[in-house]
Parts: structure tokens; C-alpha cells; sequence
């Protein structure tokens, strides 16, 4: 376990991660941290299995970042450092298609007259990095002005992108309304690219409308092309809420925050921002785990308030269930066990201690208790509404028959 700073040494900085999972960290305190090599030489010390180690820096994203770090450092053994170099060689030829491939998506939205914005992966690896293969992402990220989702749909099938068939629009015709995202893979290539017509499912979480989004876009440069991304002053809270829902499955997210969130000035911004939404404790969540999982400077005035709020509290513990078990290195199967304990309980859990407010929790909870698939599926009259929370265990079961 990493040594607490002496001002917290009333709580431990770390769940007791494994030797393997404790070198990744270190290795991502690497990515702009300060006196982070000594700490990833003694968390070397420890370590079983450097196979781990080598998936588990792919799964926490951090090969584009942290490769070039620890062949720096020398922190890694001679015979793992070759592996890892020809995955991030691979890793920027990976970018490079995922680039070409976002070159015509955006064409294709501008002939059309779409208003979109790329949000994550490339587009934000040169916003924080100044680099598109610094982090790349797994997938292209679109952010559509929701009255034309199904338009951009129809663009991508003349780009050769198809649903998967599990994932593939209820037949329905009067069914109409697009989910909140839709995942679209290349025939050829199978480059995923994941259509999203607003941030959150429940709108409530993080209630920014497009047409703000639009207005304060920032453009960013690829090889001489303007890509519309999201404003950076609102990339905290919506970094914040996309990894803590997910319990920092990916330690690339809590780097991409301690990047943005590098000035003092940047957080006081921040937290004026998430204040007014009812997000402040869980931007306070982010500066503990910056502080005690990233040893990155935090505000002590912060940590503080942190310290003294039920909802930060239980953030700290909820998100380290994301991060124990001995797969931790590799993604849990679908609808094994494990996966739907994490995404049905610990991140519900965590969704509702995000944001304590009476409101938000009325609208999640009614959102939870029905399911737009049931919807689509079973066709109800409105005065039949309330039966959409009793149909849902049964057509869970049937969807997972299915699969």
C-alpha cells in the first residue's frame, strides 16, 4: 500500500489493491505527476506476475500514456518492456485508422448539415495533451443535436456501419425515440463509433442542453482539420460524472481529470460549475481520489470539505469495488455474474450518491424501474403505464434468453 500523506494518515490512500494493480497506479502517477519514478520502482518490487501488469495497464487505457513513461524510467524488466512497446506501436496505428475513420464521419455530418461534437478520444487527447495518439481512445465518441439522430444513423450505414444484433432499433416503427447512445460497428474494420443524442441517460444528472454545448464548442486541430469538441471549461464535471459512474474502470480517466484540473484556478471554476447541477460532492469525490490515488496536489481546503460529507465518503468507498477480485486486469463477461453486479448495484449505487437531491433521485428511480426496451416490446396505452415496472424482471430474462 501507497504511504498516506502525513496530513491524511486518518484514512488509508488505497484499497488493499494487489502488487500488479498497485504498479499500475504508479504507473499512471507517472503521466505528469512529480517524484512518481522512486514509487513505481518500489511498487516494481513487488510484483508476481509482470503479465498482469501488462494487461492491466491495456485495461486501465494507459498504454499510450504510461508506455513512453516507463521506458523513461526504466521501471519495468527488459523482457516486459519490448511487449509493451510493440502494443503502443500498435496503439498509434490503432489511432491512426480510428482518425481516418472520424475524418469521413465528420465530412459526411457537415455535408449533411449536422451539428455534432466529438467528445473523448481523439478530440480530447488534443485538448489535454496536445497529441492524438497520446490516450486515442477505443472508440469515436458523437455528441448530435438530437432532432437529427436519426439522419447521422443513416450515415453511418452508408459509411458500412451496422448494430450489432444484439444491440440492433426495435422494429417498430411508431417506437421512434433513440436511446440516449447507439453503438455502431465497421464491417471491415469493426471500428466501433457510439452515437450519443444527449450526455446522461437521465437527463437530470447532467442537464446540459446541445445547443449550449454547440455555442461554446471549442476546435480543435487535426492535420489541418477543425474538430468540433466540448468547451474546456466544461470538461471537469462531465469527465467527472462519465468515470465515476463507472467507478474508475479505467484509471485513463482519473489522469485525463488530474490533467484539466492541473491549476487551482481550474478547480475553483469547476466547483463553481457543479455547485448549481448538486455535483459538488462529487467533485469533491475527484479531488480525494486524485490526491490519494494519483498523489496529485489537491487544495487542502478541499480535502477538508471532502472529508466532512456522507456522500463523498461513500463515493471513496464505492468506486474501489470496481477495483478487486483477482480478473481485475481484464473486462467481466457479458451477463456473467460480476458484470451484472457491477453495473446493477454498485453503479446504481454509485449514480444515486452522485447526486443526493430529492429530485434527481425521483426521476432516476423512475427511470430505473422501467426499461425502453420493455417499452418498445410491449406496447402499452398510457393508461397502462404503471404495469412497465412489474413487465421489467420478466423481459430482462426474455433479452438475456435471447442473447
Amino acid at each position: 500500500m501507497f504511504a498516506a500523506r502525513p496530513q491524511d494518515t486518518d484514512e488509508p490512500p488505497l484499497p488493499q489493491f494487489s502488487p500488479e494493480l498497485r504498479f499500475v497506479v504508479a504507473a499512471a502517477r507517472l503521466v505528469g505527476g512529480d517524484d512518481a519514478g522512486a514509487e513505481l520502482h518500489r511498487a516494481g518490487t513487488q510484483v508476481r506476475n509482470w503479465n498482469v501488469v501488462h494487461r492491466g495497464l491495456a485495461q486501465h487505457g494507459l498504454i499510450g500514456l504510461a508506455v513512453p513513461a516507463l521506458a523513461r524510467t526504466g521501471g519495468v524488466p527488459a523482457a516486459m518492456l519490448a511487449p509493451l512497446k510493440s502494443e503502443h506501436a500498435a496503439h498509434v496505428v490503432g489511432v491512426m485508422h480510428r482518425l481516418r475513420e472520424l475524418s469521413r464521419i465528420k465530412q459526411a455530418l457537415d455535408q449533411a448539415g449536422i451539428r455534432h461534437l466529438f467528445i473523448k478520444g481523439i478530440a480530447l487527447s488534443i485538448q489535454l495533451y496536445g497529441d492524438p495518439v497520446a490516450r486515442g481512445g477505443r472508440d469515436i465518441d458523437i455528441l448530435v443535436e438530437r432532432s437529427r439522430t436519426r439522419d447521422a444513423e443513416a450515415i453511418l450505414r452508408d459509411l458500412d456501419y451496422e448494430l450489432p444484433i444484439h444491440a440492433a432499433a426495435p422494429p417498430d416503427a411508431a417506437f421512434n425515440a433513440p436511446p440516449k447512445e447507439s453503438g455502431w460497428v465497421h464491417r471491415e474494420s469493426r471500428i466501433l463509433v457510439e452515437l450519443h443524442d444527449r450526455l446522461c441517460e437521465n437527463h437530470a444528472l447532467l442537464p446540459w442542453d446541445f445547443d449550449t454545448l454547440w455555442a461554446e464548442r471549442e476546435l480543435v486541430e487535426i492535420g489541418g482539420m477543425a474538430i468540433p469538441a466540448m468547451a474546456r471549461r466544461r470538461l471537469p464535471v462531465y469527465l467527472a460524472v462519465h468515470g465515476i459512474r463507472h467507478g474508475w474502470q479505467r484509471l485513463l480517466w482519473l489522469v485525463d481529470l488530474a490533467t484539466v484540473l492541473e491549476e487551482p484556478a481550474a478547480w475553483e471554476e469547476a466547483l463553481g460549475d457543479a455547485a448549481p447541477l448538486g455535483l459538488e460532492g462529487m467533485l469533491l469525490h475527484v479531488g480525494w481520489a486524485l490526491h490519494h490515488w494519483l498523489a496529485r496536489s489537491v487544495p487542502d481546503a478541499l480535502l477538508s470539505r471532502g472529508k466532512r460529507r456522507i456522500d463523498v465518503l461513500l463515493l471513496n468507498r464505492l468506486v474501489a469495488r470496481f477495483h478487486d477480485g483477482p480478473n481485475w486486469y481484464e473486462p467481466q463477461p457479458r451477463n456473467s455474474v460480476r458484470r451484472f453486479i457491477a453495473g446493477s448495484v454498485w453503479s446504481r449505487a454509485i449514480t444515486y450518491a452522485m447526486k443526493p437531491t430529492r429530485a434527481f433521485w425521483s426521476r432516476q428511480l423512475a427511470f430505473d424501474l422501467t426499461s425502453p426496451q420493455d417499452r418498445a416490446a410491449f406496447a402499452l396505452p398510457d393508461r397502462l403505464d404503471w404495469l412497465y415496472p412489474l413487465i421489467r424482471p420478466f423481459g430482462w430474462a426474455i433479452r438475456r434468453l435471447r442473447r
